[in-house]
C-alpha cells in the first residue's frame, strides 16, 4: 500500500515521475499550472475585505514576539500563518496583490503535492482524477484569493492524514514523529486544528481494536505522538480558554450573528464538491433547497448541485462497497471532525461556517475521484471527470456567485469616496465599523477610536458605560444581555455622557473650518432608513431566549441606533456640508465642518 519512504513525499516522487512517467510528469505540470492561473485570476483588481485586513494588521506587527503577544492575549487565532506573512510582507511589500499571492501559491502546491500523497493512498488513476477536482474545485480556488490561512489547510490536513494511516498500520517513531511535525502545524495554523487531531485519535484507537493490530509496541509509539501533540498545544490552550472566557459576555455575541443549524450539513456538502458556492459568508442563512433550485433554475440546479453531489455520493458508495480501509478511514476522520465542530457550535463554544472544515477539503475529495476511478472503462472515467471540469470552468466564467469574485472591500471604498471628498491631514475620520484598518487605503486623516462593533460584543468595551448610559453595577455585570435596550432603541436622543465625550475630545478642540467625515456603510449589520423604524416595531430584544433572526435583528438595530447617534451629535454642534455615496458599494460619508 505504501511504497519509499514518506520522508521525500513530494521531491524524490517528482523526480522519479520525470524519469519513469514522462507524459504524467507533464500533464501534472500543466496541470498545477492551470490551477495557478485560475487562482490569479483577477488577483490585480484584489482589495482587501475585513478578515483579509485582519490578518494584515497582525501580521504587521514589529515582529514574532509582538505577533504572538497580539494574538495570544487578545485574540483566538492561531499565530503560525501570521507569521509566516510577517516575513511574506517583508519580502514583497504591502500591495493587495502581492499579499494574495501567498495563499495562491499555498494552494497551487496543494495540487502536485495532493496528487503524490493520494497516489500513494490509492492508485495512479485516482491520484490523476483527484489532481484535475483539487485544479478546478471552485471552494480551493475561492479560498486560495483570500489572505487567510484557509489555502494551506487542505493540504495539511491530507498529509496529516496519510502519515496517521501509515502510523496506525506500521507505529514506528519515525511515522509518529512525521504525524507529531504535521499536527503541530495543523494547531498552530487553525484554532480548531485540535478537533481534527482528536478526531484522528479517536478513529486510530477504533480501527486498532476492530483489526486487533494494537499490540504493546503499536500503542507505545501511537500514544506517544498524540500525547507529545498535546504537550505542544499546551501553552496556546491556556490562552485560547483565557480568551474563551472573555467571549460572548457583551450586549451580543458571536451567536447572534453566525446561524446554526443542521442544514449546515447540506450547505457543506454543496460547498465541498460543486462550482454553486453558498453561504460562505460570515451570516449564513438555513440551506434551503427549492431556493437553490429557484436561483440557479432546473438545468443550473441539475449540472452545478445535483450531478456534483450524486458523483460524490456514489464515491462513498463504492468506497463502503470495496472496503477500502484508506478511504473509509478518511471518511471516518473527516465524519468525526465535523461531528466535533458541530457539537462546539450546538454548545456555543465556537461558530461554524464551511471555511472552519477546510481541514478535510482535500481528503473528502478523494471519495468522488475513488468512484470515478473505479468505472471500468478507463476512458469513460477521464470523461466524466473532463466533463465535470467543463461545468466548473463554465461557473467560474457565468455564474454570478463565481468563486472568481471576490468579497467587497468596504474598507477600499471608503478610502475612495474620502479621497474623492477631498478629506486631508488634519481631518478627523469617525468609522466605527473596524475604522483602525482604514489606514492601509488611506493614512492622510486621524481616525476615531469608537468601536461599534466592539461595544456590542466585548463586555468591558470603551464608552460602553456612555454608550448605553449603564449604572456601574450594570457595566460590571457578567451578563449584559439582559439590560433594558430597548429603552436604548426607543430614546431617538443620545446618551448625555456620550456627546459630552465627543464634545469634550474631539468637537471643542477642532478648529474652525476643520473637517469630520462620518463613514457608513449600509452592510449587513446597518439597517436602512426605510427598513429601521418597521424593524424596530416588529422586535422586542429585551426578550430572554430570542429565536435566531430575532438575535441577528437586535445586533444589526443596536448597532444602526449607535450610528445614528453619532449622527445626531455631529449635526448638533457642527455644519452638514454634503453626504457622499459610493458609486460601487453601500458607502455613505457624512462631512461637517467646525464654523466657530
Amino acid at each position: 500500500m505504501f511504497k519509499t519512504s514518506q520522508s521525500g513525499i513530494v521531491f524524490f516522487d517528482i523526480i522519479k515521475l520525470m524519469k519513469t512517467e514522462k507524459k504524467l510528469f507533464v500533464f501534472l505540470t500543466v496541470l498545477t499550472l492551470a490551477g495557478l492561473c485560475l487562482r490569479l485570476v483577477n488577483i490585480g483588481e484584489a482589495a482587501l475585505w475585513i478578515d483579509e485586513l485582519y490578518c494584515f494588521d497582525i501580521a504587521s506587527n514589529s515582529g514574532v514576539i509582538q505577533i504572538l503577544k497580539t494574538v495570544f492575549l487578545t485574540d483566538l487565532h492561531a499565530p503560525l500563518f501570521f507569521i509566516i506573512l510577517h516575513f511574506w510582507i517583508k519580502i514583497t511589500g504591502t500591495a493587495d496583490w502581492s499579499l494574495i499571492l501567498l495563499p495562491v501559491i499555498f494552494s497551487s502546491l496543494s495540487i502536485p503535492a495532493g496528487y503524490f500523497v493520494c497516489k500513494r493512498l490509492f492508485d495512479t488513476r485516482t491520484a490523476v482524477i483527484f489532481s484535475i477536482f483539487n485544479t478546478f474545485s471552485a471552494l480551493e480556488i475561492y479560498y486560495a484569493q483570500e489572505l487567510k490561512f484557509y489555502s494551506v489547510l487542505p493540504v495539511l490536513g491530507f498529509f496529516s492524514l496519510y502519515f496517521f494511516l501509515k502510523l496506525i498500520r506500521n507505529s514506528n517513531i519515525k511515522n509518529a514523529l512525521y504525524l507529531l511535525l504535521i499536527n503541530t502545524l495543523i494547531i498552530y495554523t487553525f484554532n480548531a486544528g485540535i478537533c481534527f487531531v482528536f478526531a484522528e485519535f479517536l478513529a486510530g484507537i477504533g480501527f486498532m481494536a476492530v483489526k486487533k493490530t494494537a499490540d504493546k509496541e503499536n500503542l507505545k509509539n501511537y500514544f506517544y505522538s498524540f500525547a507529545a501533540t498535546a504537550i505542544v498545544y499546551l501553552p496556546y490552550f491556556y490562552f485560547q480558554l483565557k480568551t474563551l472566557f472573555g467571549v460572548n459576555k457583551g450586549i451580543c455575541t458571536l451567536f447572534d450573528l453566525f446561524h446554526f443549524d443542521l442544514s449546515f450539513l447540506f450547505t457543506l456538502i454543496q460547498n465541498f464538491f460543486t462550482p454553486a458556492l453558498v453561504n460562505l459568508s460570515n451570516n449564513p442563512v438555513n440551506y434551503n433547497i427549492s431556493a437553490m433550485h429557484k436561483t440557479l433554475g432546473s438545468g443550473g440546479f441539475l449540472f452545478y448541485v445535483v450531478v456534483f453531489v450524486s458523483v460524490a455520493i456514489y464515491g462513498v458508495y463504492r468506497v463502503i462497497k470495496d472496503k477500502n480501509q484508506n478511504a473509509l478511514m478518511i471518511l471516518t476522520v473527516s465524519v468525526f471532525f465535523v461531528a466535533t465542530l458541530i457539537a462546539l457550535a450546538q454548545m456555543h463554544i465556537i461558530p461554524l461556517l464551511t471555511r472552519y472544515t477546510m481541514l478535510v477539503h482535500l481528503c473528502l475529495l478523494t471519495l468522488p475521484a475513488y468512484g470515478i476511478a473505479g468505472i471500468k472503462k478507463e476512458k469513460s472515467g477521464y470523461i466524466t471527470a473532463g466533463m465535470l471540469v467543463c461545468i466548473s470552468l463554465f461557473s467560474f466564467l457565468f455564474y454570478k456567485d463565481s468563486p472568481l469574485k471576490r468579497n467587497s472591500s468596504f474598507h477600499y471604498y471608503s478610502a475612495q469616496a474620502l479621497k474623492q471628498a477631498g478629506a486631508k491631514n488634519g481631518d478627523i475620520i469617525v468609522m466605527p465599523y473596524f475604522g483602525r484598518f482604514l489606514y492601509k487605503y488611506f493614512d492622510n486623516a486621524q481616525v476615531v477610536d469608537y468601536r461599534g462593533e466592539e461595544l456590542l460584543l466585548m463586555s468591558n468595551a470603551r464608552l460602553m458605560k456612555e454608550t448605553f448610559n449603564l449604572t456601574e453595577e450594570e457595566y460590571k455585570s457578567k451578563d449584559k444581555s439582559t439590560l433594558k435596550l430597548q429603552k436604548f432603541l426607543e430614546t431617538p436622543q443620545p446618551p448625555k455622557a456620550l456627546c459630552d465625550y465627543f464634545k469634550t475630545s474631539y468637537i471643542d478642540k477642532m478648529k474652525k473650518g476643520q473637517r469630520l467625515y462620518l463613514v457608513e456603510n449600509y452592510n449587513i449589520y446597518i439597517i436602512p432608513d426605510n427598513m429601521y423604524i418597521p424593524m424596530l416595531n416588529g422586535v422586542n430584544i429585551d426578550k430572554q431566549n430570542l429565536k435566531k433572526k430575532k438575535k441577528n435583528a437586535r445586533y444589526a438595530l443596536l448597532y444602526t441606533k449607535i450610528l445614528k447617534n453619532l449622527e445626531n451629535i455631529f449635526a448638533a454642534n457642527l455644519r452638514v456640508v454634503k453626504t457622499y455615496n459610493s458609486q460601487k458599494r453601500d458607502v455613505k460619508i457624512f462631512e461637517f465642518v467646525k464654523e466657530n
